[in-house]
């Protein structure tokens, strides 16, 4: 593999004569934590889509651990795990049977890791997901996805439905494989400030082109001294 665990290259999808994404190019190298910003309707979760091979390019292209995803290689397939309120864990199963589930795909599944991140988020793992609240269930899935020890870990907008504390944590924990694991995180998100001390690039879309890939230093040097939600704001809002 080259220097690039993800590499997006002319990247379009258009669908129903309506063009979503035009002309994306991007080099994401292990390890990197992108936190992947727009405005409603900028094309994040097709850009996300795409990366899990949920829909095919219609121009360029998208090549994951060296794979095209929609050619849906499984040997790649157990190495990203994926975060997103889209994912549906049927209600009359436990939370222990999704992970018992859910481990069958992955590996390197931690049953010590999955323990310790139980506790960390204080889920009973009996219960039943039909008992559970939104958050709830989106933090047995962040149980399940970081005790798999994957190497891209693929997050669409799963932060808004968790509390204040289980946001932190969840980031903190993220921070954490990315740094020990050298895990790759690709975050897209509408909550900026979750994103502040965590990513090391940011993908910034508009009206489904892209508006800049760079690394967080980068980004920051030369504008001004306001801090990096606002600079994100001020651009999302710029006509």
């Amino acid at each position: 593999m080259g220097h690039e665990i993800i590499s997006i290259q002319q990247l379009g999808y258009a669908i129903n004569g309506r063009v979503i994404l035009r002309d994306i190019a991007a080099a994401i190298p292990p390890g990197a934590f992108v936190g992947v910003l727009g405005e409603n309707g900028a094309g994040k979760t097709t850009l996300l889509d795409l990366l899990m091979g949920f829909r095919v390019p219609s121009d360029g292209m998208i090549t994951v651990l060296d794979q095209q995803p929609h050619e849906d290689h499984w040997e790649a397939r157990k190495r990203i795990a994926y975060l997103s309120e889209k994912v549906d864990i049927p209600g009359d199963w436990s939370v222990q049977e999704f992970l018992e589930f859910h481990q069958f795909f992955y590996p390197q599944y931690s049953h010590e890791r999955e323990r310790d991140l139980l506790n960390e988020f204080r889920i009973t793992p009996q219960e039943r997901v039909g008992n559970l609240s939104a958050g709830e269930i989106r933090r047995a899935q962040i149980v399940a996805a970081l005790a798999s020890f994957p190497e891209i870990v693929v997050v669409d907008e799963i932060s808004a439905v968790l509390d204040i504390v289980g946001r932190r944590k969840f980031m903190r924990l993220l921070h954490e494989q990315s740094r020990i694991s050298q895990a790759t995180i690709v975050f897209a998100t509408n909550i900026l400030e979750d994103l502040v001390n965590h990513i090391s690039h940011m993908l910034l879309l508009r009206q489904g082109e892209l508006h800049e890939f760079t690394t967080l230093e980068g980004f920051m040097q030369g504008r001004a001294e306001s801090g990096f939600p606002q600079l994100v704001a001020d651009i999302l809002e710029e006509v």
